[in-house]
């Protein structure tokens, strides 16, 4: 993302065609629902991780039938164009798909939380059944620096469920080593087989998790803490997507939350955003084009890019609502827009925001914890904070059990500019049926400078295909620009480079 662009008139598409790890001669899956990472900033390689077989459309030119579970971690060297494979069975003994991922790059860490296998997860899943899923407990830490593993249980959190379709954020700044947070999902129990294609059980969003990653450095197990939020919170729901903007002072630290499904059929056109260490969520946008199943990725300073998504659970009914597969967010001045703006300045809370939590759009946040007071002394502690006596103490901040040895240390650096311009790498890939991990979203990472923040990879199901007029889904699409496209234009004038983005898969030889 090192130039601007126009979705409306100046992006193209291309592709990288799929080839054989050159070691093995195998060829890596072709998945649904898993998650890419970005890797270290000196790695050359993204990492794919998880996923499930679709079997939607078995006539697809690229259709791959489910391979085996032995190797769930693959590579792809975007120097060398090369794949590669890593046997992780010891702390990932399946290939999960539909769990939440996030990723810590500056210290070479990847996770993802719980997940299910299906029929379409390995050679040895296959006689599960269409519409039938194994719901799985743990939280796969992956060290994308020496490609090893571990499993720790989140049985703190969870009990004795797992969770899916839900969304993880890495907030770095916190703590030593920085907290992962886990936002929405549904539940089913752990190791339960189920015949159903509903939602199911909805996580609360009055409760956020929190995992304080310096806890792998200081033991061979993690810490979790759960923690009573406030404000104006949402309803819950799966399917949604989140990133991640910091005060220029770090005083808070800003989760924006888009979209997503909830139970009786509900799709939201909402943006939340959590503000933290107050743990206090503020609704500020609602619109009329609701949307699930997209991806949203944090780009130049202070944008959020949504690619892909569904706009109704009925899939034939068509894909996402802009053309191109893409829209821009101003996550200051709260607009929609078409122009990605390299240029633009940097992050400052938007004002809605600041009414809740205090300060300016410069930080000096004034709503310093939450308004329940910390649920224990740990989790003030990880935040800076005081822990006073009458809070209730509902949760446990006792570490979890973890199936493995600790990782050894790595050097951490942590972010400390609101938003650096990053490569799109790192998250989950799905979180409905039916959607295929299109290989030309590898060659949208190559595109990206290797940044400080892990961002979303794109998902898009272009077995159905359709285009819809940009101008009915938002306000400010219609011709009216928002004020990242006028400053934009103001800096760059009418002439603009072209940038290229993926290519459906349904074009892909």
């Amino acid at each position: 993302m090192s130039t601007s662009w126009n979705w409306k008139t100046n992006i193209s598409e291309s592709i990288i065609n799929k080839t054989l790890n050159p070691r093995t001669g195998s060829a890596p899956p072709v998945v649904v629902r898993g998650a890419l990472y970005q890797g270290a900033k000196s790695d050359d390689n993204i990492y794919l991780y998880g996923g499930t077989t679709s079997y939607i459309n078995t006539s697809f030119a690229g259709f791959q039938s489910s391979t085996t579970n032995q190797y769930s971690l693959w590579s792809y060297d975007t120097v060398l164009k090369e794949w590669n494979q890593f046997d992780i069975t010891t702390a990932s003994p399946e290939r999960p798909n539909s769990g939440a991922s996030a990723e810590a790059p500056d210290q070479g860490l990847a996770f993802y939380f719980n997940g299910q296998i299906d029929n379409g997860s390995s050679i040895t899943t296959a006689g599960l059944g269409d519409n039938s899923q194994v719901f799985l407990e743990g939280m796969v830490v992956m060290n994308t620096s020496n490609q090893t593993a571990r499993n720790i249980s989140t049985s703190e959190v969870t009990g004795n469920n797992s969770r899916t379709r839900g969304r993880m954020q890495y907030v770095p700044g916190i703590g030593s080593k920085g907290i992962l947070t886990y936002l929405g999902g549904s539940y089913e129990n752990v190791d339960a087989i189920y015949n159903e294609l509903d939602i199911g059980n909805m996580v609360n969003l009055s409760t956020v998790d929190v995992f304080d990653i310096s806890s792998l450095y200081d033991n061979s197990n993690g810490t979790w803490y759960q923690q009573q939020a406030g404000g104006d919170i949402p309803l819950p729901r799966v399917d949604h997507c989140v990133v991640m903007a910091s005060a220029p002072d770090n005083s808070s630290h800003n989760i924006y939350m888009y979209g997503g499904r909830g139970s009786l059929s509900q799709i939201f056109d909402q943006i939340y955003v959590l503000s933290l260490p107050s743990f206090t969520w503020t609704k500020i946008y609602e619109g009329s084009s609701p949307r699930y199943g997209m991806t949203c990725h944090l780009v130049g300073n202070r944008q959020m890019l949504t690619v892909g998504g569904y706009s109704s659970s009925d899939l034939t009914k068509g894909c996402d609502w802009e053309d191109k597969g893409v829209a821009i967010y101003d996550l200051s001045f709260l607009t929609w827009g078409s122009v990605f703006n390299y240029y633009d300045s940097y992050y400052t809370i938007p004002d809605p925001i600041v009414t809740v939590i205090g300060g300016s759009g410069n930080g000096s946040a004034k709503l310093t914890h939450p308004s329940s007071d910390w649920t224990n002394a740990g989790i003030a502690t990880l935040f800076n904070s005081t822990f006073t006596a009458n809070a209730t103490q509902t949760n446990s901040s006792k570490p979890s059990v973890v199936t493995s040895t600790a990782f050894s240390s790595i050097p951490s650096s942590p972010n400390t500019r609101p938003i650096s311009p990053g490569m799109i790498a790192g998250s989950t890939i799905g979180g409905i049926a039916g959607l295929t991990l299109s290989f030309s979203a590898i060659w949208f990472l190559m595109r990206q400078r290797k940044g400080d923040n892990t961002l979303d990879v794109a998902e898009a199901d272009h077995n159905v295909i359709s285009e819809k007029d940009a101008s009915s889904a938002r306000p400010d699409v219609d011709g009216e620009m928002s004020h990242s496209d006028m400053d934009y234009f103001a800096e760059m004038g009418p002439e603009m480079k072209g940038v290229e983005l993926p290519v459906p898969i349904s074009e892909m030889p």
